[in-house]
């Protein structure tokens, strides 16, 4: 079924709309499977964007958000997609979810033009003489207030912690990045640690602006792990085990009720070796 009025989203026979009807300008939600549930909080505007539902028993959930979604999203099989509030889409994001791997966005994030999110590669590579498979696709999770810069892509694999920043142009595939620090190239390499961003825009600052901006006095882009710091593998788990009405529940406990250190992730003592062996990441995402 395609979806071209919101209030169409009401009809849905094999498939689930639960929440608030969204504002759809220019945009088309197809539903071309069965058994999949779409979630719009209030206030999600879709505007130039598609939303396909490719086969069965995927979950999308779109958060509230001040700001219009510029998306395009192709869902498959067991899929579950999360996009937190007050995400800023500067121009288009493609979001491509296979093989029963999934995808988490927090709050409060920016993602620049053209970014490009992906869990597999697309197609089954082999090795030519074991004939055993090398690329299986993995899931992704973007902590809060993550900095998405212009034309990154962002691959199977990949954990952004809370607070960082991936520099223009940068491809990020496989790799765990750490909450307050700058990545950039391809493949992305660490460029600064101990750092943070604000979301005000600096394009229409001048000299008096720039001179009282010279430092920002406040921890608020600051993470830190605590005591309600997700587990990622576990949440992992639960998406992979358990019903769609369960899974929904999980969201609403771990994704609602806000937490700011929730996507924290760690700088361990040796951590920009690791990641650029693969092997921190390969910690997060076992099998």
């Amino acid at each position: 079924m395609q979806i071209t009025e919101a209030n169409q989203l009401l009809e849905l026979e094999e498939n689930r709309f639960i929440g608030e009807i969204p504002d759809l300008v220019n945009s088309t939600i197809n539903f071309n499977g069965k058994n999949n549930i779409l979630v719009c909080e209030e206030d999600v505007k879709l505007v130039n964007s598609r939303i396909d539902f490719n086969f069965e028993n995927s979950i999308l959930y779109l958060s509230s958000n001040p700001h219009n979604y510029f998306v395009n999203i192709s869902i498959n099989e067991r899929n579950v997609c999360f996009i937190g509030k007050n995400n800023f889409f500067n121009g288009l994001t493609t979001i491509v979810l296979s093989e029963a791997k999934n995808l988490v966005i927090g709050d409060d994030c920016l993602l620049s033009y053209n970014v490009i999110i992906r869990v597999s590669d697309g197609h089954a590579i082999y090795n030519s003489k074991s004939k055993s498979r090398l690329n299986y696709s993995k899931s992704i999770y973007i902590g809060d207030h993550v900095w998405l810069g212009q034309n990154a892509m962002i691959f199977k694999g990949s954990h952004i912690g809370s607070g960082s920043i991936i520099g223009a142009g940068s491809i990020v595939s496989n790799k765990v990045i750490p909450s307050n620090m700058t990545f950039a190239g391809s493949p992305v390499r660490m460029i600064n640690d101990e750092v943070f961003w604000i979301p005000h825009s600096v394009h229409k600052w001048g000299e008096e602006e720039i001179d009282k901006m010279k430092e920002y006095n406040s921890d608020l882009f600051i993470f830190n792990e605590d005591s309600l710091t997700l587990d990622l593998l576990e949440i992992e788990e639960d998406f992979n085990n358990l019903t769609a009405d369960e899974i929904l529940g999980c969201i609403k406990n771990n994704f609602l009720n806000k937490n700011k250190n929730r996507f924290f992730i760690k700088n361990h003592g040796k951590s920009s070796e690791l990641i650029k062996q693969g092997r921190l990441s390969n910690l997060l995402n076992r099998g």
